[in-house]
């Protein structure tokens, strides 16, 4: 799936910001105007910084996964990790099929 304004998953040359959240990667690239979501916790072999991180049990993808959506994002404000965990958490409330229970 090609989207304008959305760096290929498969590519790991540009700056981004990851959160694992809900079993989902949400991965914000500099420049992009979309968040790609993709399932699972996906780390594309390249983890240089990691500020907050509850992989422990879950499996963990080296490689791209599917994209599963792409949210809508300012594309000047990748670098916020309180913006992009308040993003996942809103596209995942939005569905109430993939909210965790207990």
């Amino acid at each position: 799936m090609e989207i304008l304004g959305l760096t290929n998953p498969y590519r790991g040359d540009k700056p981004c910001s990851r959160a694992f959240r809900h079993g989902f990667t949400f991965r914000w690239v500099k420049g992009d105007r979309y968040v790609a979501v993709m399932r699972g916790f996906c780390v594309d072999a390249r983890r240089y910084l990691i500020l907050h991180d509850h992989l422990a049990g879950h499996q963990v993808h080296e490689k791209p996964q599917p994209l599963v959506d792409a949210i809508s994002a300012p594309p000047d404000e990748w670098w916020d990790n309180a913006l992009l965990r308040h993003i996942a958490d809103s596209w995942v409330n939005g569905r109430s099929h993939l909210r965790r229970t207990g």
